[in-house]
């Protein structure tokens, strides 16, 4: 069981990009990327049972249709991304300062280091800021934590948090096929970051932003969510001091939103609610 713990994460996920990165050789790659977020979704729904961190994070409470609601409009911005970049490539040209020649995989990669850092601290001024924490706070309205909590984000927030490293990697010439790889890697590996699987990461943590370590980031209390901002590399809270690592996670410890009243459950208050 051990063995299956430590293989987890690094054995599902290269499946996840590898099917995407085959996939998307011989169909339409926005296809390509609905199928590979949707097969790996269902082999982290099934490792959730098989190997619960928490079992009540298991039982839906009300929130399961809106979380439905939520990855359903996230995967049409990412396609609306997909399409807009590509209408934007046909009727101008930029120069590209990315090295040419590189495989696809490795342009991916490249451009996802950049998004993922715009990311990071969109995300860490989302915990400071006011307006930016209501916007983010949809996200952390989560009273547990399982594989669709990490699409669980308000439309707003998700443009912001996603814009700057996006913007920047198309002016340095990145295509719309290479956004679109990134985001799906992205979609992919929030799943197991949020994922209610008890499993182990090992040195992996060190490099990315695994569940054991994301857990910290969505504690009750406010004060204690101001660590792990990374959204696929930890690296970044390493360099940037906001790195906790994620042994002594108690089981059963309370997750959600320290306020008064109870959060919206439904799709359109959770919409409206941060501009109350």
């Amino acid at each position: 069981m051990q063995v299956l713990r430590y293989s987890i994460y690094p054995l599902f996920m290269s499946i996840g990009v590898f099917l995407f990165f085959f996939l998307s050789g011989k169909i339409d790659p926005l296809v390509a990327s609905l199928i590979s977020i949707l097969v790996l979704g269902s082999i982290v729904f099934y490792l959730e049972r098989l190997l619960s961190y928490d079992p009540n994070w298991n039982r839906n409470i009300g929130d399961l249709f809106t979380d439905i609601i939520h990855n359903l409009v996230n995967f049409l911005f990412i396609t609306f991304s997909f399409e807009c970049i590509q209408a934007l490539r046909s009727k101008t040209s930029f120069p590209s300062f990315l090295p040419e020649g590189l495989p696809y995989i490795l342009q991916v990669l490249i451009a996802g280091i950049f998004i993922d850092l715009g990311m990071y601290w969109v995300h860490r001024l989302s915990h400071s800021v006011p307006f930016l924490w209501r916007l983010h706070s949809v996200h952390h309205s989560s009273e547990r934590l399982y594989w669709l909590n990490g699409e669980k984000r308000h439309p707003i927030h998700a443009i912001l948090e996603g814009s700057p490293g996006i913007l920047l990697i198309l002016i340095l010439g990145a295509s719309s096929q290479v956004v679109l790889g990134w985001l799906t890697i992205l979609s992919i590996h929030l799943m197991f970051q949020h994922g209610n699987m008890d499993y182990k990461s090992g040195f992996l943590k060190y490099i990315f932003s695994v569940a054991e370590l994301h857990r910290w980031h969505h504690r009750k209390k406010y004060r204690e969510t101001q660590v792990n901002y990374g959204a696929v590399f930890s690296f970044w809270d390493r360099i940037f001091d906001s790195y906790l690592n994620g042994e002594g996670f108690v089981k059963g410890a309370e997750v959600g939103l320290e306020r008064r009243t109870s959060f919206p459950k439904d799709y359109l208050g959770q919409l409206t609610e941060p501009f109350k």
